[in-house]
């Protein structure tokens, strides 16, 4: 590349021109294109011993707000706190502060040639003699010769960070960085650093109750944060930059920045409310505080479940999600080995049911095999055939019907 350059060989966008006679983005024909330096104020190009790539830092004081949270929030908790959550055991010892959170802009989404036009990274920063600051970070590729610059820079960002954050960069951005790296025929340190990915966590707390957890959709129904007219949408980011490599007009890149700053910041505040709920074991919402109960009973913590379903309990809850953390506790205890526990909670469930016998049944199987007595067991029969004879007839109560009838019958002979 270096030879090519010197032959007067341009690859990319930074040396072109525009035409005057057809401008582009609705530029006044005669007008000079824009500078990435006067796009965005501040940024700069950093030379190193493989060239340069365009670099722009953003301070943020801590306490500047996102959404409903401040970035300090994310201070109050501590790594350590989601290790059997986020399948990553080195976070003992860690600090928040330690760790660089990160996010691409790529070609596209897939495949050997993808390239990470723009990496984006976040990390707190102490300042001597004042307060702590949180800075965004973004490198981007002027053209495809800047690259090697560009992963020499993170590379030496990397080296004095404990870990990454990143939200679904274990399965896209890390694995493509590390390609990159490996393309370019330097050593990457990126497998090797604890990694938080937030999307398998928030798809575990949020889910059940919010449906998408898309950043984005996160943004807007939990986070309390609604984007500016800045923004563009993820899907046209590739689009903008082919666009800006064929033309040289920098117009169009301000809303990826844009995008990119958001999404770091958004990671922030997101990693502070997983985490608080996580170390708490007690969630912003009822829902959401059931499935984390399901989460931690999935992962073997039956005592750490029970007692994130109880204090559930204890609030005011929908009659809807109520039952929903009753059957996950009976589930609980009958699982432990607590059936007479898991009996108390059956029947508060059957009491207080009129579209759901699964109370009823989960009593008769009760009756009839452990404690060996069929007149109760056939009383929670009838009780549960009682019920479905209300309901309207469809495929489904047709069958609970044919199988409750399938029971009392065997549970006549046995009393016969």
């Amino acid at each position: 590349m270096a030879r090519l350059r010197r032959l007067g060989v341009v690859k990319g966008a930074r040396e072109l021109r525009l035409p005057t006679a057809a401008p582009e983005s609705g530029r006044r024909p005669g007008r000079a294109p824009l500078s990435l330096e006067q796009l965005l104020p501040g940024g700069r190009v950093v030379e190193t011993a493989d060239g340069g790539c365009f670099v722009i830092d953003r301070v943020y004081a801590l306490d500047h707000r996102h959404g409903g949270d401040a970035l300090a929030d994310l201070l109050g908790s501590r790594p350590a706190a989601g290790t059997a959550y986020v399948r990553e055991p080195r976070l003992d010892g860690l600090d928040f502060r330690d760790f660089l959170f990160l996010d691409t802009e790529t070609t596209g989404l897939a495949g050997a040639g993808t390239l990470a036009f723009m990496v984006g990274v976040a990390y707190f920063e102490p300042r001597v003699g004042g307060d702590d600051v949180f800075v965004v970070r973004q490198y981007f590729l002027r053209d495809h010769g800047d690259e090697r610059a560009m992963l020499r820079q993170l590379d030496e960002l990397l080296a004095g960070r404990a870990g990454l954050i990143t939200f679904n960069g274990r399965s896209f951005d890390v694995p493509l960085l590390d390609n990159r790296y490996l393309m370019n025929r330097l050593p990457s340190r990126l497998p090797d650093l604890p990694h938080i990915d937030l999307l398998p966590p928030a798809r575990r707390l949020f889910r059940a109750r919010l449906g998408s957890c898309a950043l984005g959709a996160l943004e807007r129904s939990l986070l309390g944060l609604q984007r500016t007219h800045d923004d563009v949408p993820g899907a046209l980011i590739p689009a903008l930059y082919y666009q800006y490599l064929r033309t040289g007009d920098v117009g169009e890149l301000a809303g990826v920045f844009y995008h990119n700053e958001m999404d770091m910041l958004s990671m922030v505040t997101l990693a502070a409310r997983i985490f608080r709920q996580l170390e708490a074991s007690c969630c912003d919402d009822p829902l959401d505080q059931i499935s984390l109960a399901r989460w931690q009973a999935d992962l073997g913590l039956g005592e750490r479940a029970e007692a994130t379903l109880r204090q559930s309990l204890d609030g005011d809850l929908p009659f809807e999600t109520y039952h929903q953390a009753l059957h996950r506790l009976a589930a609980l205890l009958k699982a432990a080995g607590r059936r007479d526990e898991a009996v108390v909670v059956w029947q508060q469930i059957a009491h207080t049911s009129s579209d759901d016998v699964s109370a009823h049944v989960e009593l008769a199987k009760h009756y009839e095999w452990v404690e060996r007595n069929a007149a109760e067991a056939l009383a929670w029969t009838e009780r549960a055939l009682a019920l479905v004879g209300r309901w309207t007839v469809t495929p489904n109560a047709r069958l609970a019907r044919a199988e409750l009838a399938h029971r009392r019958e065997r549970l006549v002979r046995k009393q016969g």
